[in-house]
C-alpha cells in the first residue's frame, strides 16, 4: 500500500473499487492490502489474539483518558491499518449508522464528546472505592457512552474491550471475558444493551449484562489476582465472532501461511464493509 495515504472522505478507507478497508498486507498486484475479505477475516482474527494476549500480558500504562484508547488500539492494530489508533475522520456531519443504529459524525463534535467522556472517568476517580451495585452503574454508564461516540474507523469493539477490562482490574474487580463469549449466555444480551444504549441514552440494560459479570477481587490465599484473564478469553470476548466458532481458536500465522494465504509485508490484516461492520 503506498504509504502516507491521506484519508479524508469515507471512499478514502476503501480500497479503489472495493468495499474492502486499505490494509497492511501487500503484496504483488496487491498495492492496496488484500482485496480478500475472507483472507483477511482469517488474518484479523489471528492477529488481533495475539495482540490482545499481548495485551493481556503487559497492559499498555496510561490515565485511562481519550489518548490511552487510542493507545490501546493502536496496539491492537499497528499492524493491519495505517490509521490505527487514529480518530475516524468520517463520515462528516451526518450520523454513522450500523445495522439501523446511531453513532456520532465525525469531526470537532466527536472530538468534544471524546474527551468530555474520559473526563467524567477521571473526575470519578476512575471509578475506585465505589461498592459493587455502584461501580456497575458507573462502569455501564462510561461504556455506554464511548461505545456511541465509537471513535475508531474499525475495531471499537476490541479496544473497548480490553480498555475497560484494564479499567475494572485498577479498580479492584474482575471481569469475566468468558460470559460474553460467542455462545456464552450473556453475549447477545451485551450486544443489544449497548444497541439499547444507542438508541435510548440509557445504561441501565448494559448495567444488568455486566453486573452478571464483575465481582471483586477476593483477597484470601485461593484469590483469582488483577492480569489473571486469559488472553485468550479476552479475544472471544471482544471479538463479534458467530456463535458456532466460540470454541474456535484463530490460526496462526504459520497455518494461514501454509494455507496459501500468500506471501504478505510484516503485518496483521483486516476487513470491512462500506457499513460499519465488524467492530
Amino acid at each position: 500500500m503506498p504509504r502516507g495515504h491521506t484519508f479524508r472522505t469515507w471512499d478514502d478507507y476503501f480500497i479503489p473499487g472495493t468495499s474492502v478497508l486499505r490494509n497492511k498486507f501487500t503484496g504483488p498486484g496487491k498495492p492496496y492490502g488484500e482485496p480478500d475479505p475472507d483472507k483477511l477475516r482469517l488474518m484479523e482474527e489471528a492477529f488481533a489474539h495475539t495482540r490482545i494476549q499481548e495485551l493481556r500480558d503487559n497492559p499498555i500504562e496510561g490515565r485511562f483518558d481519550y489518548d490511552h484508547m487510542k493507545a490501546i488500539h493502536r496496539a491492537i492494530f499497528q499492524d493491519v491499518y495505517e490509521w490505527a489508533g487514529q480518530e475516524r475522520i468520517a463520515p462528516v456531519g451526518q450520523f454513522m449508522t450500523k445495522d439501523g443504529h446511531a453513532y456520532y459524525g465525525a469531526g470537532p463534535h466527536l472530538t468534544a464528546a471524546a474527551e468530555a467522556e474520559y473526563a467524567k472517568l477521571a473526575r470519578k476517580n476512575l471509578l475506585r472505592g465505589l461498592e459493587p451495585a455502584e461501580f456497575v452503574d458507573q462502569l455501564a454508564e462510561s461504556w455506554g457512552e464511548v461505545d456511541v461516540i465509537h471513535f475508531a474507523r474499525e475495531g471499537n469493539t476490541r479496544a473497548q474491550f480490553v480498555f475497560f477490562s484494564q479499567l475494572v482490574e485498577q479498580a479492584g474487580y474482575r471481569i469475566d471475558a468468558a460470559q460474553f463469549a460467542p455462545g456464552a449466555p450473556l453475549r447477545d444480551e451485551f450486544v443489544q444493551a449497548r444497541f439499547h444504549s444507542q438508541d435510548t441514552g440509557r445504561n441501565d440494560r448494559l448495567a444488568a449484562a455486566l453486573g452478571q459479570a464483575i465481582t471483586p477481587f477476593d483477597r484470601g490465599p485461593q484469590a483469582v489476582q488483577p492480569g489473571a484473564e486469559t488472553g485468550s478469553g479476552l479475544w472471544r470476548a471482544s471479538y463479534p465472532q458467530a456463535a458456532s466458532e466460540a470454541t474456535r481458536q484463530p490460526p496462526s500465522a504459520s497455518e494461514l501461511q501454509a494455507r496459501g494465504s500468500g506471501t504478505y509485508r510484516a503485518g496483521r490484516g483486516g476487513e470491512a464493509t462500506r457499513s460499519e461492520g465488524r467492530t
